[in-house]
């Protein structure tokens, strides 16, 4: 029998957690629906660096969460008016064709058109209100994506943008689209009325369809909760990049040149252009296979460049 499962939570962490563990759990002759929301976070792709898909100043002064999902794909912002979907099935369960037609047909259920257009968007006259990705590990697998209701598109803005730092990067960059909410559209469409008629479009689409069924940390704790929240899951997944950062001192202009790999410090080279001979090596050895996203929470670059134009003289 088919399922609806409904997270009670907006933990990003939670809910990823949830959906990984659904998808280890997945049954044969059986589609599960999952719907779920998260608080403010910027969910990024298995592949993507964080330094390169938002601005982490803007994260922590908007105490904004991070999370990675186990699926690829751009990174994406969410919100309580944003609203997560996942099919999650066994391999020959798997049907595009009618995944799709639930999604259209709850959305369309409201007198909009819907097309389907580019990287698997849904889209408005162009404009696009959900993103999907997909994602496939033995024998099981899941299309999961979102759907802007009512997104503070302004915090959306600010958010998704690269750090302030330089960046040399390998990965994969998110393609940036326009986007538009579908409370826009029609004022009618909220997150409740949606999840309705999500539903019942997987009733009518389906059939055959057990009572939804809610998860909340009151009742439950998905065994991958701890993976979610673990930073060398968030920032140790990314692929290898070069940080330059540079601040201008009254010794004169320095340059640290970071190595990260796997979120982990492989290689720091200071560099300057005081007239006085500085000391560098004592600091570059300092951060050697420490987390470079533990030098950034803890401001830890401002320490260099003062220590340095302070102290390091000789």
């Amino acid at each position: 029998m088919n399922k609806i499962v409904l997270s009670q939570e907006h933990d990003p962490y939670f809910n990823l957690a949830l959906e990984e563990e659904l998808l280890r759990n997945a049954c044969h002759d059986e589609v599960t629906l999952y719907l779920w929301q998260n608080e403010k976070t910027v969910v990024i792709g298995r592949n993507q660096n964080p330094y390169t898909e938002c601005d982490s100043e803007q994260l922590k002064s908007k105490e904004v969460s991070l999370a990675r999902r186990i699926s690829g794909g751009g990174a994406v912002y969410h919100d309580l008016g944003n609203l997560n979907f996942t099919f999650i099935f066994k391999k020959e369960q798997e049907n595009l064709e009618k995944q799709l037609e639930v999604i259209k047909g709850a959305v369309e259920s409201f007198g909009l058109e819907v097309t389907l257009s580019g990287r698997n968007d849904l889209t408005y006259q162009g404009k696009k209100f959900s993103g999907h990705a997909f994602y496939a590990e033995e024998g099981n697998g899941f299309h999961h994506g979102t759907l802007m209701v009512e997104v503070n598109l302004e915090q959306l803005e600010r958010i998704l943008k690269p750090s302030k730092l330089k960046l040399e990067a390998k990965g994969i960059s998110s393609v940036k689209s326009r986007v538009i909410n579908l409370k826009e559209l029609n004022n009618a469409i909220s997150v409740a009325s949606l999840t309705e008629a999500l539903i019942k479009s997987f009733k009518n689409v389906y059939g055959n369809v057990a009572a939804p069924v809610g998860y909340s940390k009151m009742t439950y704790t998905p065994f991958l909760m701890e993976k979610y929240f673990d930073n060398k899951w968030i920032y140790g997944e990314s692929p290898k990049y070069n940080v330059i950062v540079e601040r201008s001192t009254p010794s004169g202009n320095i340059q640290a040149f970071f190595n990260v790999g796997h979120g982990v410090v492989k290689g720091l080279k200071i560099y300057s252009d005081s007239l006085a001979i500085l000391n560098f090596e004592e600091f570059e050895n300092k951060f050697i296979n420490i987390d470079f996203h533990q030098i950034m929470e803890n401001n830890l670059l401002e320490e260099i460049f003062r220590d340095l134009h302070e102290n390091s003289f000789i």
